[in-house]
């Protein structure tokens, strides 16, 4: 399986997904059980985590208060993904 950082460089999207799925796979989550607690579809959430939907800021700061972040850390270490200045 290829991943996609071999692909060529992470756009933004999919490494917000990266993080996000970190943050729910390191908590021991499933997906629907972030999708029960922040009232998200299960498919929505499997897109952003896949980096195949942009998130708008309201989505991104629902997940970040759920998993306790700011919502700046998320794009933080998404940038730090992509290797970008911060």
């Amino acid at each position: 399986m290829t991943r996609a950082s071999e692909l060529g460089p992470l756009t933004l999207e999919q490494a917000i997904g990266q993080v996000l799925r970190g943050l729910r796979t390191n908590k021991g989550l499933k997906q629907i059980e972030v999708a029960v607690a922040t009232g998200f579809a299960v498919t929505t959430l499997r897109k952003m985590e896949g980096g195949k939907q942009s998130m708008t800021i309201r989505s991104l700061d629902a997940l970040a208060m759920f998993y306790s972040l700011p919502i700046d850390e998320l794009i933080v270490r998404a940038k730090k993904l992509r290797r970008e200045p911060l």
